[in-house]
Order: C-alpha cells, then structure tokens, then sequence
C-alpha cells in the first residue's frame, strides 16, 4: 500500500514537472513566434520607411539640380538679354551716325538687292545687320570702301575692333563679285590643285560627312565653299593640318598667306574634334565660369570700348571670342593679369598651360596700353 502510495506520489509529481515543461516549451514558442512576427512587421515598416527616406532624398537631389538648372537657365536668359540689348543698342547707334558714311564713295543699294554678307570671313548676324542699318547690303559697295569709309564705319559700329581691315572685307568682297563665269574659272582653278594636296595626311572626306567649318572663327561661306571645292569638309581633315598642309591649301584658294596660322584653324579644328563641333555647349561652359574672374583686380570693360586683341602675338580670333565671353575686351585688363588670374583663364578658357606666360600677353598688352591704340 506504502509503495503504491509512492507510485502515485512519483508519478504525479513528474506529470506536473513534465506539464509545466510544456507549458514553458510552448510559452517559449509562442513567445519567439510572436518576437519573429512581429519582427517581420517592423523590418517590413522600417524598409518601406527607408524605401520613403530614399525616395525623398532622391526627390531633394532631383529638386536640387532643377534649382541648379534653372538658376543657370536664369542667367542664360539675363545673358541673351544682355546680347540683346547690345545689338539694340548697336543698331540705334548705326542708325544715329548714317549720316557720317559717304554714299558717293561706296554707293548706295537696297533691300532688295541684298547680298548674304555673312558670307564675308568676319561679318556675323550681329556685325550684318549693323552694316544693313546703315544701308549697305551688296559686296559691290563692300569691295569700293576706301581708309576713310572705314574709319567712318567703325566709327559708326560699335565692336568692330578693326574687323574690316584685318579680315579683309574688301578682298573679298572683290572676289564675291565675280561674275559667274569668273567664279566658275576660280572653282575649275581650285580643284585642278586638288593633286597638291596630301589627303593621305589629312584624311579623305564625302560631302555627306561635312561639318560646318564656319564654326572655326577665320572661316566665312566664301572660304568654306573654296575648302570643299579641294574636298575638305571636315573639322578632322583641318586638326590634321601641317606647315606643308597649310601653305598648299594657301594658294589652291588663293588665300591671304599667314591667315590660316593667324586666325588658328588647327587649334579650333581640334577642340571642335574634342568636343563633337558642339561650340555652343563650350562657350556656355565659358560663360558660366565668369564669376571666378577677379575684375576688381582686372577692370571692368563693355563691348563698346573693346580693342583689337589680336594684335598681341599669340592671341588669335578664337582666343579673343572666348576672352571677350567672359568680360575681357581691353589691352589694359590684360595688362593688370596675375599669376593667379592667368591660371584661373587658362582653366576658364581651355587653352593650353603656360600659353599665356610663353607669349607674354600681359607685357604686350602694356605696350599697347602705353600707345593707346585707339579703342574702336
């Protein structure tokens, strides 16, 4: 009786333990399983909460750069502006000083005989429509302009910078105006020296593949079309230029000599090549970058008073259009040049370093600072 006694004491008691052993098993699992779902809720809250700060950064950035974009497409617009209130201004003042041009001299013409002047190397839209305000439209006036009529147009234009006689403008209009048997005879002309040039160097071209040389500071319609006459269309086929190159492309066009080297077609072929003959997109970048020039050291100078930079050793046409983007159009601005702000436009402009030191541009800026060379 004692032992059965015994038994069932034994027997409840490790019932009892192994039921609470249960009991705290499954107290363990729910409790775990409860910890693991709730768990999965919170990492799917605090992905979906990370997904949103993500989204949102992603919207602050894009928000960012449009902020960028617009503040930069602001001064693009105060920019056109500005050109356009220029080329106002140009015009009311070719139309207030007509009367000092003498007409007997050139002649006179009219709308309706226009000629496309931009065909000129050096006449823009900007610089024809001033020469069209004061009523001349053909290169049959252009080619009769004498040193008096000059100085009374560049009195009457505001920044030519003696555009007229560097670029030769009565030259060629003399040569626009042949008539078309003549220039049938200059092309005939031109392409028998095709065999004078060495294409093996500077590479073969189609038609189809032309870009639009006029985009090389130097060259106009007239010359363009010479150029394709000896097949080179291309800004590639110019990069490749050599001495030889240039003095055999020199007289199948009968070209200026020294002009190509002048105006430095190479050079521009060759950032044209860089940077896919998009110019636009490099001067912009140009443009954008004129806030880090130091005109409080350097002077401040408007288009009106600009001289003709091209007269310092080194600094051609293209120079000179990249120079005059960001605010520089005098001798005396480049005269007051540091060594700090040489490096910043050397960066600015994309040229090659220490090109500026190797010519001296600022001591011979002094120089003709000193003489006052009128400012046109």
């Amino acid at each position: 009786m004692n032992t059965l006694l015994i038994f069932l004491v034994q027997t409840k008691s490790g019932a009892t333990i192994e039921i609470l052993s249960l009991l705290l098993v499954s107290g363990i699992i729910g409790y775990v399983t409860a910890w693991l779902y709730s768990k999965s809720i919170y990492e799917r809250r605090i992905k979906a909460i990370e997904s949103d700060r993500h989204e949102l950064n992603n919207r602050i950035v894009n928000l960012d750069a449009d902020l960028f974009n617009l503040k930069n497409s602001l001064k693009e617009k105060d920019y056109e502006m500005e050109q356009l209130a220029f080329e106002v201004r140009a015009l009311v003042h070719s139309s207030q000083r007509k009367h000092l041009l003498n007409y007997q001299s050139f002649g006179t013409a009219t709308e309706a005989e226009k000629d496309n002047l931009k065909m000129i190397s050096g006449i823009g839209p900007v610089n024809e429509a001033s020469l069209n305000e004061l009523d001349i439209y053909t290169f049959k006036q252009i080619s009769k302009f004498t040193a008096q009529d000059i100085d009374a147009i560049n009195d009457a234009i505001i920044f030519f910078s003696g555009r007229i006689e560097r670029d030769e403008w009565v030259s060629q209009a003399i040569e626009l105006l042949h008539n078309q048997d003549k220039r049938v005879e200059l092309f005939k002309r031109i392409s028998e020296r095709k065999s004078n040039i060495q294409y093996n160097r500077i590479g073969i071209a189609q038609k189809e593949e032309a870009d639009d040389l006029t985009k090389i500071s130097g060259i106009g319609g007239w010359i363009k079309e010479k150029l394709n006459m000896l097949d080179i269309y291309t800004f590639r086929q110019i990069s490749n230029f050599t001495k030889d190159d240039i003095e055999a492309v020199t007289e199948a066009i009968e070209y200026f000599p020294g002009r190509i080297e002048r105006d430095e077609w190479i050079l521009q072929a060759r950032e044209l090549v860089r940077i896919a003959g998009n110019k636009s997109d490099l001067l912009k970048r140009i443009r954008d970058r004129k806030g880090r020039i130091y005109f409080d050291r350097l002077g401040i100078a408007h288009k009106h008073e600009a001289n003709n930079l091209t007269l310092i050793d080194g600094l051609g046409l293209w120079v000179e259009e990249r120079l005059n983007l960001l605010g520089i159009y005098t001798f005396n601005q480049i005269s007051n040049l540091t060594h700090e702000d040489i490096e910043t436009i050397t960066e600015v402009l994309e040229i090659i370093p220490g090109r500026i030191e190797q010519d001296n541009w600022v001591g011979q800026a002094r120089k003709l600072a000193e003489k006052q060379v009128p400012v046109l």
